[in-house]
């Protein structure tokens, strides 16, 4: 879906090297992160652009870069856990505005993290820092196993969004994702869309 007053792609150095990002709504607003999903192209590159302007909207500053334009580290299937949360971390230390700069010695900025499908695995990795206050993790490929073992380590708020008729990501897997999660779950279903960032959820 194509927006306007999508701000443009623009270079961020990192700790990792340099990658493009978008950055949407106040410097100063509490720091929301989107990961993206697996497949280089401009649709998934895309895929949170609407979500990102309502939550700017709203008054948040929202994150989303491309991982596929950073050094191979920081690629879809390269990427781990340990430095998606550095990412996260290194991110909020840098282009937050939320937390003023005198103040970050006694008080780390504090981060949302959503993701997609590859995203929402990284979005669940980075919950394990402790910066990381809610994750959003849309339709989530994630195994049974996998979940066990990610789920157990994220400290905030979790929203699960899945879709009926996902085939990549079965809604079905959402009944064991809420019972590791518990009452730290809020679900979000939509009944059609397949694997994507869906209109229910924007």
């Amino acid at each position: 879906l194509e927006l306007a007053g999508v701000p443009p792609w623009h270079p961020v150095d990192t700790m990792f090297g340099t990658m493009q990002l978008r950055e949407f709504g106040p410097h100063d607003g509490p720091l929301v992160i989107c990961i993206h999903g697996m497949m280089d192209n401009d649709f998934i590159r895309d895929e949170w652009n609407q979500v990102a302007s309502g939550l700017a909207a709203s008054g948040f500053h929202v994150l989303v870069p491309d991982f596929h334009s950073g050094p191979e580290q920081l690629r879809p299937g390269v990427l781990s856990g340990d430095d998606v949360r550095a990412l996260v971390e290194d991110f909020a230390l840098h282009l937050d505005g939320f937390v003023p700069a005198r103040y970050r010695t006694v008080m780390a900025p504090k981060v949302a993290v959503l993701g997609k499908s590859w995203g929402s695995r990284m979005a669940a990795e980075a919950g394990a820092s402790a910066q990381v206050v809610a994750v959003g993790l849309v339709v989530p490929p994630i195994s049974e196993d996998d979940a066990g073992n990610l789920f157990r380590n994220i400290h905030g708020e979790v929203a699960l969004a899945m879709v009926g008729d996902d085939k990549v990501a079965p809604i079905d897997r959402g009944d064991v994702y809420r019972k590791l999660l518990g009452d730290r779950a809020t679900w979000i279903e939509a009944k059609t869309g397949g694997h994507r960032i869906v209109p229910d959820f924007v």
